[in-house]
């Protein structure tokens, strides 16, 4: 143990206030002591905080965000995280926009759907509107303002996916017939352009395929696999089966084993 070089007494650690040593006998403080460094130094940098000398409608935004990631129970890092970045490195469109400012409930929702989506994290803007009990008439309305800046601006990185890499993804789990896959693939290919959700796309093309190689697979064991209804299995199916038949009204040639 340490001597006091005053009056030789034994110094004790830690009983200052910063943790300094003290002498158990005279208690004269060992001013050469290392203190050790706070540890809010370390703290890390999270964008969804804010501190007292940022701007109000910067706080109401971040407040919105945490409260309506909370009711959503959406995790903090990386979704909160993120959309809480998005909204503070393009401050001059949320904080400015009157069209945002007035609803930023439904544009925080809006906003964390494409978060979402960028990380493949399928969160239908009908089911978060229920449960927050937000009008989705507005949130799509917001939406599609937020998908015209991203194409300009490139406000949020999507990750997007073909047809085919949802088929890809999804169909093995399903089937292992070669022909009923080599059927679906071929659809999408030729109907892809026309454009859709491709999620959905894959799911009819492959409940078409079922149908047309005669190894059924009911709509709702597509819809559990792909995430998606068995009536929008149906509907895009039906929707395939009219643009295969109207194409082969028009060339011959076309048809579902030769697609």
């Amino acid at each position: 143990m340490q001597k006091c070089p005053l009056c030789s007494g034994n110094s004790v650690s830690p009983e200052g206030i910063e943790g300094e040593k003290v002498c158990s006998t005279c208690g004269l403080v060992i001013n050469e002591t290392y203190i050790v460094p706070k540890f809010n130094r370390w703290t890390p940098e999270w964008h969804s905080n804010w501190s007292q000398e940022e701007p109000e409608s910067l706080k109401e935004w971040l407040t919105t965000l945490r409260t309506i990631s909370c009711q959503l129970k959406i995790p903090r890092f990386p979704y909160q995280e993120d959309a809480a970045m998005k909204i503070r490195k393009h401050k001059s469109i949320f904080l400015k926009s009157q069209r945002f400012a007035k609803n930023k409930r439904p544009t925080i929702v809006a906003l964390m759907h494409l978060i979402l989506k960028g990380y493949e994290k399928i969160r239908p803007i009908k089911q978060m509107c229920q449960e927050l009990n937000i009008e989705s008439k507005i949130v799509q309305k917001q939406l599609w303002m937020l998908k015209t800046i991203n194409t300009k601006k490139g406000l949020i990185k999507i990750q997007r996916k073909t047809p085919k890499d949802y088929l890809h993804e999804y169909a093995d789990q399903i089937t292992n017939k070669t022909e009923t896959l080599a059927i679906a693939k071929r659809v999408i290919i030729k109907i892809q352009k026309l454009g859709g959700n491709p999620i959905s796309i894959a799911a009819g093309s492959l409940y078409y395929a079922s149908k047309t190689t005669k190894n059924p697979i009911s709509k709702n064991r597509i819809g559990q696999v792909f995430q998606i209804s068995p009536r929008t299995v149906d509907t895009n199916e039906r929707k395939i089966r009219n643009l295969i038949t109207i194409s082969a009204n028009k060339k011959s040639t076309f048809s579902p084993i030769a697609l």
